[in-house]
């Protein structure tokens, strides 16, 4: 249905919604039942939210998200459906056209984008019909109740819910609050399951004229990836520093328990290869904050999956990406590199110091540039394992650059980096004598940090040899 048609009955034929809301509550046959949730939705879909949309909506389907439709909706989700629809409908190839839940949940979907929590909160997470949806959703590998298309509508209703569901400060209380939803719905069981790869290969094999394939598969990933990420929303991490534990309900600490128990780090890392761009972004970005927090499990599992497999971390710092991909793909190298050095072999054998270098060289993004350089500070944090390979890929004479970047974070974490890139050995001494100047520039910043760490940097200069003890006094 296109947008004028949608329109034109909103305004001037709602008593055609009102008449199809009827039919969904009370017809004896279940098939007018879901040709009228199918009717309802198609209507919704091509209207766009807004308070008259809203106001019609809730006018002419008062009785669907009332008592009555809610039960009528439920009484559907409660019986197996799908048979007698594929009956009627037929197959191609043995791919099902449509699932038998799919009209109830693009109805549901659409409740939730239009009426917005007046709907979620108020009506739908207060039903038993939500944790009976939440059930059903836990046997999707095994059952054909919903299509690929039906699928996407239901991870976009649970993405409507929990969105609209604490939009209180944005702290701490909005992210336990959405957590416990996760949590006592079992929703992440169910997410686990469909990020497995035979279930993600099922999808893309689906044919695209029957709303699977690739994008589909995309779409599943990156809407998963955008519900579980919505608990950690408001914890974005600062100068690479770990999230305490008090900062953090019980229902998140419960979260990241089934997320860890669950495989989901292993799932959404090896399905990066197999997505495209936008769901590759939302993928990292929740990666990253799940490396944020504290224990380090996250960032294992992340390791042992394979995250830092080269090709991978080349897809992720391609600087034609997004700058918040290549960011939030900078902020797991820094972690790993900042929690142990343990994972600096690994962080070697993925090759980034090459691609940082064109990041540097390349990018106007003053957030990538600073993040480069906070990574190849934590790279030289333990030990001087990089050491040569900064000298030799070039890479320390870009950060020495960015000591006089017109960005103060770049010059701030240039001159963490310099000062780390000293304080092992002697080895870079020979390089770092050209940062002197900007070192010194940078002691009168009007930054503390960037003063601090550029005083410190200057002194690890003397500290394993006196070959730049001349150059140092001569500087001034």
């Amino acid at each position: 249905m296109d947008h004028k048609t949608a329109q034109a009955i909103l305004t001037y034929d709602t008593k055609l919604l009102t008449s199809l809301s009827a039919r969904l509550c009370s017809a004896p046959d279940r098939a007018v039942r879901f040709a009228a949730a199918a009717a309802i939705a198609s209507v919704l879909s091509s209207s766009e939210p807004s308070s008259f949309v809203q106001s019609q909506v809730a006018a002419s389907l008062a009785e669907v998200v009332e008592e009555t439709g809610i039960a009528a909706i439920e009484q559907v989700f409660s019986k197996s459906s799908s048979y007698n629809l594929q009956r009627a409908e037929g197959c191609c190839f043995g791919y099902a056209r449509s699932g038998g839940l799919d009209s109830m949940i693009a109805l549901l979907f659409q409740l939730t984008r239009i009426l917005g929590a007046n709907f979620s909160n108020r009506v739908l997470l207060n039903s038993s019909l939500w944790h009976l949806i939440c059930r059903r959703l836990q046997t999707i590998p095994a059952n054909v109740e919903l299509s690929p298309p039906g699928l996407i509508d239901a991870l976009s209703m649970i993405l409507n819910v929990i969105t609209s569901h604490g939009v209180g400060d944005g702290g701490a209380k909005d992210a336990n609050s959405r957590a416990s939803i996760i949590c006592s719905s079992d929703l992440t069981l169910s997410f686990a399951s469909m990020l497995k790869e035979n279930f993600l290969h099922k999808i893309s094999r689906w044919p695209g004229s029957l709303g699977g394939g690739g994008d589909t598969t995309s779409k599943l990933v990156s809407l998963i990836a955008r519900i579980l990420f919505l608990p950690f929303e408001t914890a974005h991490p600062i100068n690479d520093v770990p999230l305490s534990s008090e900062a953090q309900g019980s229902d998140l600490v419960k979260l990241q328990s089934q997320l860890l128990s669950g495989g989901v780090v292993h799932a959404l890392v090896r399905s990066l290869l197999h997505v495209n761009r936008a769901a590759m972004e939302r993928s990292i970005v929740l990666l990253s904050r799940l490396i944020m927090l504290p224990g380090g499990q996250f960032a294992l599992q992340f390791v042992e999956s394979g995250g830092l497999r080269p090709e991978l971390i080349s897809m992720m710092l391609d600087p034609t990406n997004r700058p918040g991909l290549v960011v939030d793909a900078l902020i797991i190298l820094s972690m790993l590199a900042r929690l142990s050095r343990d994972y600096y072999p690994a962080i070697a054998l993925a090759q980034p110091l090459p691609l940082l270098i064109l990041l540097l060289r390349q990018h106007s993004d003053g957030a990538i540039r600073a993040r480069v350089c906070n990574f190849v500070g934590n790279i030289c944090r333990y030990s001087d394992y990089f050491y040569k390979a900064l000298d030799e890929t070039g890479l320390l004479d870009e950060v020495i650059k960015c000591a006089g970047d017109e960005d103060p974070n770049t010059r701030k974490f240039a001159c963490f980096a310099l000062g780390n890139a000293a304080f092992h050995s002697a080895l870079l001494y020979p390089r770092l004598k050209l940062a002197i100047p900007l070192l010194i520039q940078c002691v009168q910043e009007s930054i503390e940090k960037t003063r601090s760490n550029a005083a410190g940097a200057l002194g690890n200069l003397v500290r394993n040899s006196s070959m730049l003890a001349k150059d140092l006094t001569e500087a001034g």
